[in-house]
């Protein structure tokens, strides 16, 4: 049996080898190329570039969890050139985000606890981010850097809230929170999509990841005289776990299930690819002044293992391998859950011209410190008030900063309609974590138990009470602060005609779930992710709210599916209903939409639209998914 399970880990790292060999060749090919016939312009660039104001990568992945790296300690899944950056650059090692995507987005990009930003889920018009809230990119805009996104925002896909309405020059998303979510363009899977460019679709070609970054290099690579900020929020490896089969194969081979080797395949294809990008940025000479960062927006979303750290059935072969291998470096949560296992995470920054001390910092840090630190190393002041973030640019300059010694840091998972202190809340000060969900506490000491298995809140009742308090405050004040609704504006002519979707339905019932994913599939084996395609009737039409800009007429029409599956209604009647007024409209044939003209004033109101056959009580017998409204005069 010793001798099996030593000859199936040397079969599956030699298996695996092929993608760390090919992703070098790649790059180092990519390298030379670029080198050979950028040289001289290389060193121009270098020289005249050495009292400018510094380039920034920011590069976030999506669900990838702190032990998802090979150098955190997984002996499994291949990072090279990760791994290479972590053992160049600043190495933040107690570094924290939200649980979920979209507040630790709007926390990155304020500056601010993502409560205070007003952002606390993913769905339900919870995860726009207002335009009271000044963005990295409008600040970076306002002092002459050209600013582009390019992957996944998962902010508002209107406006106001969509990333062109938020300090970014150039633009090209999908929709949501996800490809191929109820947002994002009809029918996308992660291969050959149409992506969003400034808020008009366009086709693409090859897998998302490939051209997030493709196009991000596209964009550095512009003729200006002004310094650049590239935000690469990719959306990968957020489920549905795709990426091109050459990825995943190798993972199969030796064991790995299809879903958990689809994972990894996507996490080894990002790997390349920002390999890629650091030799593009060498090759133009730029290494020394940008700003170059790399990290995740919460725990892993694939769960090998339980509450106790164990592997359970399903990944025995990977233990008979790996016989010594804890999954996610045996912190206990994955995303979700407040437990540092959701929302610790890996995070690397590179500056040689800011004279970075490389090295590893235990430091208590979080998502919300990148802002004023940015703003800092690039010698911009930063006059926002009401940031919860803190300059680590001593920290991280000259290896130390006292000032972060007593600093807490609250972390919580509201993903609620309405925010409640009942929900799963942490407290992370010192070596302690203070867990509180529902009235039950709990108490760690990460340093004798980084796996958060022996509770000692009885032993330690000041400490208790101390993070007890802690949290009481932070609560008070952003209940103080308030939690908004968010309306979506029509007759705004920055967008006309308004796409809404029904991932923004607003007031949606405890019990029915919410169309957030429609269920796309490419032509590939996966596990079948049906979401709401097919199983529509589950879903009872509710409504948006919009904040009409201008009194008028109004053009509203109404889609069982989006435009692109001209899908037929199969109904009689098409209800639009504004401020509980109905206006009923016949669907001629199969027709896969009505038009309905409506006067609408100004002002907060709500909209549902939906399809019946019966004209006499109107009843929500099918939901309009889709709906557009244009301003007509």
């Amino acid at each position: 049996m010793k001798r099996n399970k030593i000859k199936l880990k040397k079969n599956f790292k030699r298996s695996l080898s092929f993608l760390v060999i090919s992703s070098l060749i790649t790059t180092i090919i990519s390298g030379c190329n670029s080198s050979s016939t950028n040289l001289n312009s290389s060193k121009q660039l270098a020289s005249s570039q050495a009292n400018k104001k510094p380039n920034i990568v920011l590069i976030v992945t999506d669900d990838q969890g702190w032990g998802d790296i090979g150098v955190n300690n997984n002996p499994i899944i291949q990072t090279p050139n990760i791994d290479d950056l972590a053992n160049q650059s600043v190495s933040l090692t107690n570094f924290h985000v939200d649980p979920t995507c979209s507040p630790t987005r709007s926390a990155l990009l304020t500056g601010k606890h993502s409560l205070k930003a007003g952002v606390w889920h993913t769905i339900l018009g919870r995860y726009m981010l207002g335009p009271e809230h000044q963005t990295l990119a409008e600040v970076l805009k306002d002092n002459n850097y050209d600013t582009g996104i390019f992957g996944k925002w998962h902010l508002g896909d209107n406006y106001p809230y969509r990333p062109q309405d938020q300090g970014f020059n150039e633009v090209l998303i999908h929709g949501g929170g996800g490809v191929g979510q109820t947002p994002d363009y009809w029918g996308n899977t992660q291969f050959n999509d149409t992506y969003f460019r400034n808020g008009n679709p366009e086709k693409t070609t090859g897998y998302a990841t490939t051209v997030w970054f493709d196009e991000a290099k596209k964009f550095i690579d512009q003729k200006r005289n002004q310094p650049y900020f590239a935000y690469i929020p990719l959306n990968a490896p957020h489920g549905p776990y795709r990426a091109p089969e050459h990825f995943i194969q190798p993972y199969l081979d030796k064991g790995l299930n299809r879903t958990m080797a689809s994972f990894y395949g996507m996490i080894t294809h990002i790997d390349g690819q920002i390999g890629l990008m650091r030799e593009h940025i060498k090759a133009r000479g730029e290494t020394d002044n940008t700003i170059f960062i790399v990290m995740t927006d919460n725990g892993s979303s694939y769960r090998p293992t339980n509450n106790q750290n164990k592997l359970d059935a399903k990944h025995q072969l990977i233990k008979q391998a790996f016989p010594d291998w804890i999954p996610n470096d045996n912190l206990r949560g994955y995303k979700g859950s407040v437990y540092d296992g959701g929302h610790r995470v890996p995070f690397f920054i590179s500056y040689p011209n800011g004279q970075l001390k490389a090295g590893k910092y235990n430091n208590l840090t979080a998502h919300f410190d990148i802002m004023p630190t940015i703003l800092s190393l690039a010698g911009i002041q930063n006059t926002i008030k009401g940031m919860d973030g803190l300059n680590l640019a001593t920290l991280i300059t000259e290896g130390k900063d006292d000032s972060l010694s007593d600093r807490n840091v609250v972390i919580t998972n509201q993903r609620v309609y309405h925010p409640s202190d009942k929900r799963p809340t942490a407290v992370a000060y010192k070596n302690w974590r203070f867990i509180n969900e529902n009235n039950k506490e709990e108490l760690y000491n990460i340093t004798t138990d980084p796996s958060q298995q022996l509770n000692v809140a009885q032993q330690h009742p000041n400490v208790l009470a101390q993070l007890k308090s802690i949290k009481q405050a932070w609560w008070n004040e952003n209940v103080k602060l308030g939690f908004k609704d968010r309306y979506i504006s029509v007759g705004n002519k920055a967008e006309n005609p308004v796409r809404l979707n029904a991932m923004d339905w607003m007031e949606v019932p405890d019990k029915q779930p919410v169309p957030w994913f429609i269920g796309h599939q490419p032509a590939a084996e996966e596990y079948d992710y049906i979401h709401w395609l097919t199983e529509e009737d589950k879903y009872t039409s509710l409504p948006w709210y919009i904040d009409v800009e201008k009194k008028g007429t109004y053009q509203v029409s109404a889609y069982f599916h989006d435009i692109p599956a001209g899908t037929p209604i199969g109904k009689k009647y098409c209800v639009v209903r504004v401020n509980g007024k109905n206006t009923v409209q016949t669907v001629h044939g199969r027709a896969s939409h009505c038009i309905v003209d409506t006067e609408l004033v100004t002002g907060k109101q709500k909209i549902t639209a939906w399809f019946t056959d019966n004209k006499e009580t109107l009843a929500k017998e099918k939901a309009a998914f889709y709906v557009y409204i244009k301003h007509q005069k």
